[in-house]
């Protein structure tokens, strides 16, 4: 149970850490070069100070737990006749699904570039993407 703990918070840091990298790539960019890797934004509202956020979803999907089957038995035998008898036992298996993570990046209208330019980003609150 403890390895299975530890085994969690690394890949709770190792998905924070990547989400935080893939957003950091589009810092001071047209915040078109998002939607050209990300495909359109699913939300854009103004902020009422000058930004525009832009949010993205961002990972999910369904992940298949392995089933594990512990077969045990026994034999037995009475003169020219045995019998076996076995025991099955499942652990685990079946499926994980998360809607993924909303990605927020904050942009300012820059008019020379003609362009909203991605000058911040909030990396997700939610631990698993």
């Amino acid at each position: 149970m403890i390895f299975l703990r530890i085994a969690l918070i690394i890949i709770v840091a190792l998905l924070i850490g990547c989400a935080s990298s893939h957003m950091k790539q589009y810092l001071n960019k047209d915040v078109r070069e998002v939607a050209i890797d990300n495909g359109p934004p699913m939300n854009a509202f103004d902020m009422g100070d000058g930004r525009r956020v832009f949010q993205w979803r961002w990972g999910g999907g369904t992940y298949v737990i392995p089933e594990t089957n512990n077969l045990s038995g026994n034999v037995t035998v009475s003169g020219n006749t045995a019998w076996y008898s076995a025991t099955t036992i499942k652990t685990g298996g079946g499926t994980v699904s998360s809607m993924g993570c909303v990605l927020s990046y904050f942009a300012f209208w820059d008019k020379e570039k003609n362009a909203w330019v991605v000058k911040d980003y909030r990396v997700p609150k939610q631990l698993v993407c």
